[in-house]
């Protein structure tokens, strides 16, 4: 066993006391995005390790979140449709724009490294880095979202730039961003530019901590697939959209193949992966903070509106219902608010069926109600787009 050197202390002590200071529920949902980030991206990571010379598996990716392949995160058609419903044609197009140029830089560069041979691969290291950004990026954004307490003027503007930014390259996930963007939209517009401007465009490639001799990884792809068997067994209930839940048994598939081939890491945290993913199996996948909550994207003046949700807040003339939407995974959930024209006799935490019309009061969205009825809270409290 190799042994501990500065350059794995001081990471070790910065997780310890994240671990510390972090609220338990948001630490949850940390997990909770690791988890369903690595989902998604094992069949396509592993699968490319042991099927080099299938070439369609680099560009897969990018039908789902864009996690483990080749192109640009922004380039995959969740993140490009969220973007063009959220933001309009002009940024989706110019975002497009600029990740392409990423990608044609990149091939013109004639020092850029080729891509590895299969026994140069180590996809459980690929796997443990994207989990690690995954869940790193939604607790920052999560935290940042619910504490904004950046200073006014130039140095306020730049701060949140630069945080947005931030968020921006350290998750894998472009949907991720997108989502913090969404919410940001409204508090910090500084912050949204920077999250627009890097979201699944350009990534932070940190170096992996590797011990010098290869190591068996038997066990831990072995404890990756029993998740995916798991979470496909039991329900995706809060870490997948049900849309891609074929991506699980593909995921045990090839975790077992790895397995069986003894395809070996050079990692010193090869069960950082499986240890975040069965964690979060254990806690479960919390919904984000309500002050995170923003409008849905798709609500305008005169549209009819069927909208079930928790109270989040209520007063004389009016209540506020939130639930937690999914595009893809747990990494890009995000809270959806709705502001009723009324009061409704119901406590706070009560699920409530609503219908109405959406209307606009004080330049904000309500919802006029024409019908508003207590229902017993649902088994699965997301509600997947």
């Amino acid at each position: 066993m190799p042994r501990p050197t500065r350059g794995t202390l001081v990471p070790a002590c910065v997780v310890l006391a994240l671990i510390a200071i972090v609220p338990p529920v948001s630490l949850a949902g940390a997990l909770a995005a690791a988890a369903g980030t690595l989902f998604e991206a094992l069949p396509f990571v592993v699968g490319a390790a042991l099927l080099p010379r299938v070439r369609l598996l680099k560009f897969l990716p990018s039908l789902a979140c864009g996690c483990g392949g080749v192109l640009p995160a922004a380039l995959a058609l969740p993140a490009l449709a969220l973007t063009w419903i959220s933001f309009g044609p002009v940024v989706a197009v110019a975002r497009t724009a600029v990740a392409l140029s990423v990608v044609f830089v990149r091939l013109r560069r004639p020092s850029a490294p080729r891509l590895a041979a299969a026994d140069e691969r180590d996809p459980l290291a690929e796997l443990t880095t994207l989990a690690l950004a995954s869940g790193s990026a939604s607790l920052v954004a999560e935290l940042f979202r619910a504490h904004v307490v950046l200073a006014h003027g130039l140095v306020g503007a730049a701060a949140s730039l630069s945080l947005g930014a931030f968020i921006g390259i350290i998750a894998p996930c472009a949907t991720t961003g997108i989502g913090a963007a969404i919410a940001l939209h409204a508090a910090d517009p500084w912050a949204t530019f920077g999250l627009l401007a890097t979201s699944g465009i350009f990534s932070l490639h940190t170096p992996r901590i590797a011990a010098p001799h290869e190591r068996d990884a038997r066990f831990a792809f072995g404890l990756l697939g029993f998740a995916c068997l798991m979470v496909w067994s039991c329900g995706t209930h809060g870490f997948l959209n049900p849309r891609f839940a074929l991506v699980l048994p593909t995921g045990a598939l090839v975790a077992s193949i790895a397995a069986i081939r003894r395809t070996p890491t050079r990692s010193i945290a090869s069960f950082a992966a499986p240890a975040m993913v069965l964690s979060a199996l254990v806690l479960g996948s919390p919904p984000p903070l309500d002050s995170t909550a923003t409008v849905p994207v798709d609500l305008y003046p005169g549209r009819s509106v069927t909208f079930m949700g928790r109270i989040a807040r209520s007063n004389s003339s009016s209540t506020t219902l939130v639930r937690s939407a999914i595009l893809c995974c747990r990494a890009d959930a995000q809270q959806l608010s709705l502001t009723l024209d009324r009061r409704l006799d119901a406590k706070v935490g009560a699920w409530v069926d609503v219908r109405g019309i959406a209307a606009t009061r004080a330049r904000n969205l309500i919802l006029r109600v024409e019908r508003a009825r207590v229902v017993t809270p649902p088994e699965d409290p997301y509600l997947y787009l």
